[in-house]
């Protein structure tokens, strides 16, 4: 049977490396899931494990390095369970996240189970979660123990080739109970060594060069971040208040041990670099980029240290922090080797030999090499998307704007890969999800890309609100969900038009989440600006927020919507696009998932009878089994080909 396997995995790798470039008639491909998702090096260098679309579910696939068209291992679960996130832990055995599909959603859910398996597909068990329990009978041996709590890699401790440190948090409705964190061993799956416990929840446990556990931060009922320092066997500390901002997130603590760097804010606006000298509790800056928010921190692959920083005001822009580290030096001759593109690590062997890396940018959904570094050479490996080219898709151009007040607003522009007459493309206005700390950046989206190639350019606004930009900047935000933020948006779609890329009469706006929400909106209280909306998985009434969703199930989400929203019941209903379907006087589409747990089906519901009362039309796409956003590659297209000839009706390409 594993011959079997095999062999069927060697002729599916052909298959897809020598895929063919994609004809117009492809493009619902986009919506497909990657045919691989990453690629990942074992410690010695000589496999290289992959995690893979086999038949709908994601498995995972072990190629000697220098034979990758021929599988040596195969891990693939039955039934409804697949392969989610997965570590070496030593040369020849793996521990990987167990991710389910359960009846009522489309998207894998991670319930907190490790699995542990040798890279050959043998001696595969549960080492942790609900089923990690054994009977034994007439034995000495100690039971391996079921526990009903949600387990998390911490490290994988390169040092100890038998265990892997790890948060153990109980299971709960909202997932506010306290982690503790124990050795667990990868091959018998016996917990050992309890090393303490949070005194907060949502613990995020911070360990040094060492693998020794060091600090840690977590939320309080507040919605704050706050840091805890380990004090030896006598517990964990609290950082005095005021030392950090409430919205701190600890990085690493550095090679000497004495400094812990964080991405903080700390009187000041943008978030930047600090470091706390774990001897005094002194805190001070080290590095913020002049214009906006650190955007994400490149680790070592052993998550144990900082090496770069990236910053996006508008391309992607890196800054090494530690020049000394050879992963540091690594990582600088790729972007040289990749310029204007993003790179990423993902592995690297025990003693810096080979590195596995990503490359990606706005029209490269991402290709995963080797490199070799006593050689320098790297050798390709794949691509996520095998059967589309670079040239099939089109550029994504950072623009800016002035806002009527005088605030310069950044966003992207995707221009129609193609025009009839040379006639300005239709454009559809896509506003991003959140709206408080998500923004939009450059590079690859298979929403953006669809729109773009069949004929309609795509503006994107970092509205006030957005992250990325300061603290002010997303705080202006607050309470101007209906308002400011939608002014925003409008005034750039304005400036377009001023530019010329855009025509006054031939625009649909569109989003998910909040972005349906902004849709909605802006054609209540804009109904001349845009000639359509389309609208997914959004919230109608401000109000319902309060009462219903997984957001206000938690203290700290239910401080989050009282900062953001306010508590004002007046102000409230005059941001909720539910209360104005009057006003509505363009054609509306709206699309919801029936297992929304973040904007429940009531919100949809309550917009739709709302419309009717009104004797307002519009379009409807309802999918069961779907949550927050669609997953389901086949409910993916359906909507998008929904989304185009909805647009085809209403806007004009001719």
């Amino acid at each position: 049977m594993l011959y079997q396997i095999l062999k069927f995995l060697s002729l599916l790798i052909m298959i897809l490396s020598f895929s063919v470039e994609a004809e117009n008639s492809q493009w619902e491909q986009l919506f497909d899931h990657s045919s691989y998702q990453n690629a990942k090096i074992s410690p010695d260098g000589k496999h290289l494990a992959v995690a893979a679309n086999v038949r709908g579910k994601v498995a995972l696939i072990v190629f000697k390095v220098n034979e990758l068209n021929k599988p040596v291992g195969f891990i693939n679960f039955s039934g409804r369970t697949e392969v989610g996130e997965y570590h070496w832990v030593n040369n020849e055995r793996l521990v990987l996240n167990v991710v389910k599909r359960v009846y009522s959603q489309a998207m894998p859910v991670f319930y907190g189970e490790l699995y542990a398996v040798n890279m050959d597909g043998s001696r595969g068990r549960m080492i942790y979660g609900v089923n990690a329990g054994e009977i034994q009978t007439g034995s000495r041996l100690k039971k391996r123990e079921s526990i009903q709590g949600w387990g998390e890699v911490i490290d994988t401790l390169p040092e100890d080739e038998d265990h892997i440190l790890i948060s153990s948090t109980p299971m709960s409705s909202t997932g506010e109970r306290l982690a503790t964190v124990y050795r667990l061993n990868v091959y018998t799956g016996h917990l050992k060594n309890k090393l303490g416990t949070s005194p907060i929840p949502f613990a995020r446990f911070i360990t040094d060069t060492k693998g020794e556990l060091r600090a840690l931060v977590g939320t309080d009922e507040n919605n704050y971040q706050q840091i805890y320092i380990k004090q030896g066997d006598s517990g964990w500390a609290k950082l005095a208040p005021g030392t950090t901002s409430s919205s701190v997130w600890p990085l690493s603590i550095n090679g000497s041990g004495e400094y812990l760097y964080t991405l903080d804010n700390h009187k000041q606006d943008l978030d930047g670099i600090f470091k706390l000298n774990l001897n005094d509790f002194s805190y001070q800056h080290v590095y913020t980029d002049p214009k906006v928010d650190i955007t994400n921190v490149e680790m070592a692959t052993d998550r144990r240290s900082a090496y770069a920083i990236r910053t996006d005001e508008n391309y992607p822009a890196y800054l090494i922090l530690d020049k000394k580290a050879e992963e540091a030096g690594i990582f600088k001759n790729l972007l040289t080797s990749f310029p204007n593109q993003k790179v990423k690590i993902t592995s690297k062997t025990q003693h810096g030999d080979f590195y596995v890396f990503m490359v990606s940018s706005d029209v490269n959904p991402g290709t995963l090499y080797l490199y070799d570094l006593k050689n320098n050479t790297i050798k390709y490996l794949f691509k996520l998307m095998p059967n589309f080219h670079e040239s099939d898709f089109a550029a994504v151009e950072p623009i800016q704007y002035s806002a009527s007040d005088g605030q310069v607003i950044h966003g992207y522009l995707t221009q129609a890969k193609t025009t009839l007459n040379n006639k300005v493309a239709p454009v559809v206005v896509l506003v991003h999800g959140g709206p408080h700390g998500p923004r939009d950046y450059w590079g690859f989206s298979s929403e953006v890309q669809y729109l773009a190639l069949n004929g309609y350019s795509v503006l994107q606004v970092n509205f006030r609100g957005s992250g990325g930009y300061g603290v002010k900047f997303e705080t202006d935000g607050h309470q101007q969900w209906g308002s400011r933020i939608q002014q925003d948006i409008l005034e750039g779609f304005q400036w377009l038009v001023k530019e010329g890329m855009a025509e006054t009469d031939n625009a649909c706006i569109m989003g998910a989440s909040f972005g349906a929400y902004s849709a909605v909106q802006s054609a209540a209280i804009y109904p001349d600006t845009y000639q359509c909306a389309i609208a997914n998985a959004g919230i109608y009434d401000l109000e319902l927020m309060f009462d219903k969703g997984d957001v206000q199930a938690r203290d700290s989400g239910l401080s989050y919507l009282q900062e953001v929203l306010g508590t004002n019941e007046a102000a409230l209903k005059s941001m909720s696009p539910v209360n104005y379907a009057s006003k509505i006087t363009i054609p509306l589409l709206l699309a919801h998932g029936e297992d929304d747990e973040r904007a429940p089906f009531e919100h949809v519901e309550s917009l739709r009878d709302s419309l009717d009362k009104a004797n307002k039309s519009y379009e409807w796409f309802f999918i069961d089994k779907e949550g927050h956003g669609f997953y389901n590659p086949e409910t993916q297209k359906a909507y998008m080909r929904k989304v185009i000839t909805f647009l085809d009706k209403h806007l004009d390409k001719t």
